[in-house]
């Protein structure tokens, strides 16, 4: 690490990070954080990448859905509203009528990921 320097932070979603990592290996080998990354993403990673940007862009049309919320829903895809309720990080930053239709996304885009459409 020494040297480097971080240019960019940005939230991405568990099936990114395993279709990167899973290019990356094809490429060469991979380090042992990398490799436990990627069998941590293959085990937990619910859904395909035409799915997941179909969510993400609804997710993010929500007014007060933000990027990181958006990636986070589609990571867990709570099967509950209860669940939905407690991801923002600070209480009252998103107004629960967003909540509500996210949790609707995700109910729509979950019986995709049950039948096992893994990418």
């Amino acid at each position: 690490m020494i040297g480097e320097e971080l240019l960019a932070r940005k939230p991405i979603p568990l099936s990114k990070v395993k279709n990167l990592l899973e290019k990356r290996k094809r490429e060469g080998e991979l380090t042992y954080e990398q490799e436990n990354a990627l069998k941590y993403a293959k085990m937990f990673s619910k859904i395909k990448k035409k799915v997941r940007d179909q969510m993400l862009n609804e997710l993010m049309q929500l007014e007060t859905i933000n990027e990181e919320l958006a990636v986070k829903i589609v990571d867990i895809m709570p099967a509950d509203l209860e669940i939905m309720k407690i991801l923002p990080e600070k209480k009252g930053s998103v107004r629960e009528e967003d909540l509500e239709k996210a949790f609707e996304i995700v109910q729509k885009y979950m019986s995709e990921a049950d039948a096992g459409e893994k990418e």
